[in-house]
């Protein structure tokens, strides 16, 4: 009995168990599979490295073939990193994604912010197989730290509040590799996200030039996060505000941003009207304000009536 009581307080347990019954979860909703999300272009483009292929083509022939829908906006680094998922089949390999990633999630902190994982953006980052989690989690695991090469947008972000010489080395190591692997792919990237207009910094949006506010405690790791991340062009969807949830200080203050992120999740789906692809930069307009009252605007509170004393350990949940 001590024994299994040991098992269940060692550090862990609660990430394993977590990816489990993520991993069960993704599973069983993908058979049959189902709708593509966006991981399926980062495994057409893992795959097309994993054989030795150009995965910006890789990912055009599988748009010329109805599969997917537009380019891999993404930086060969993210084709590189998720090379071993192509080796997959796509059912495992997207579970294997998702499921490492959540346990990664909850791996990096502990206590009362571990909730995490059950927010509205990890949700969603669930259903379309995205790196949020991932990102994320390369704040309290520095070894993590070269997923965030791969998506640099998030990336740079989470780097300006919690830089690491593991996530530098790391990141710079990945870069290298992929340049050998793909040495095209800067000039194949910047082809694609030339004609991106969904990509927008919220500096760029209404309203979001205050978030730059958040400079005033530039001390403070958080709120360099979120002054980066004002002035970087990304699509402002629920998925990429998980990291808005390492702000909280206190246990109350994580339950009410977790709070406002559902009720703006709730609302936006029910009230903003959601097109196709092509509609997708007048959707993201839409949604903006939501996220913006109910998610930037609370965080940015909290962020500034945090304390100015420089802060460089990674949050947890004590």
């Amino acid at each position: 009995m001590r024994r299994t009581l040991l098992l269940f307080h060692h550090p862990l347990t609660v990430p394993l168990l977590v990816g489990v019954l993520t991993f069960a979860f993704v599973w069983v909703g993908q058979t049959p599979p189902g709708i593509p999300n966006d991981f399926d272009y980062f495994w057409v483009a893992g795959q097309a490295v994993w054989h030795g292929l150009d995965p910006y083509a890789a990912v055009q022939a599988a748009i010329k073939q109805g599969i997917l829908y537009h380019p891999l906006y993404y930086p060969g680094t993210a084709a590189v990193l998720v090379a071993p998922f192509g080796a997959l089949s796509r059912h495992l390999g997207l579970a294997l994604f998702i499921a490492l990633g959540m346990a990664c999630l909850v791996s990096s902190v502990s206590g009362w912010r571990r909730w995490m994982f059950l927010s509205a953006p990890a949700i969603q980052a669930l259903f379309s197989g995205q790196w949020s989690p991932w990102l994320t989690a390369a704040v309290g695991l520095p070894w993590l730290g070269l997923v965030w090469a791969a998506k640099p947008s998030i990336g740079l972000a989470l780097f300006a509040g919690w830089p690491s010489r593991r996530a530098l080395v790391g990141g710079f190591v990945l870069v290298i590799l992929s340049l050998i692997l793909v040495p095209s792919w800067p000039a194949d990237w910047l082809d694609a996200v030339r004609h991106t207009p969904q990509y927008k910094a919220p500096v760029q949006r209404l309203g979001g030039a205050l978030l730059l506010l958040s400079f005033l405690r530039w001390r403070q790791p958080e709120a360099r996060m979120l002054g980066v991340l004002a002035l970087i062009p990304h699509t402002t969807v629920l998925y990429e505000q998980l990291p808005l949830l390492l702000i909280p200080k206190t246990g109350r203050a994580f339950a009410v941003l977790m709070g406002l992120g559902y009720l703006a999740q709730v609302l936006t789906a029910t009230l903003v009207p959601h097109g196709p692809t092509n509609e997708l930069l007048a959707t993201l307009d839409a949604e903006w304000p939501y996220y913006l009252v109910l998610v930037y605007l609370p965080a940015l509170y909290l962020t500034l009536r945090g304390s100015v004393s420089p802060d460089r350990t990674p949050p947890t949940g004590h």
